[in-house]
């Protein structure tokens, strides 16, 4: 089971004030799963970290890190999964790491590295369940349908 106390004090260990201020896991396909941010950040600020997250991803995943220069700072961001060597597939999260330019992107990337790999030995066992898409479920009969 994931706990997300643990991931929030395991986010938290790789902040390094004042310049690496923020740190967020989040699934591939771009949903929030947990986030460390000292001082405390807007959630909308949040939201719109984990949407370029997303997208420098999507770009950059054939290099294996993404980085970016924004309005928001720098952002790396890694995947969280056990590397198997052939580089194919969706990693089982992302990890993104938000600072100010204080912060090298080596740093950055050293200190992102160090905490995927250790995200990644706990997340492994649960792979089969983060990588399978859900079946959705079927729809309750609304009260549209059942007049006619």
């Amino acid at each position: 089971m994931l706990v997300l106390s643990t991931l929030y004090s395991l986010l938290s260990q790789v902040l390094s004030q004042p310049g690496l201020h923020t740190a967020v896991l989040l699934t591939p396909t771009g949903q929030l799963v947990s986030v460390a941010s000292e001082p405390s950040r807007p959630k909308d600020e949040i939201r719109v970290l984990v949407g370029l997250a997303g997208e420098v991803w999507q770009e950059t995943k054939g290099d294996g890190v993404g980085m970016v220069e924004s309005e928001m700072g720098r952002i790396v961001v890694l995947p969280v999964d056990e590397d198997d060597g052939t580089g194919l597939g969706s990693p089982l999260m992302l990890l993104a790491l938000n600072s100010t330019d204080a912060v090298s992107w080596e740093e950055s990337q050293k200190r992102g590295r160090l905490l995927a790999g250790h995200l990644a030995k706990s997340l492994t066992k649960y792979r089969d369940f983060l990588a399978l898409p859900r079946a959705m479920p079927t729809a309750s009969p609304t009260l549209a349908t059942l007049v006619r």
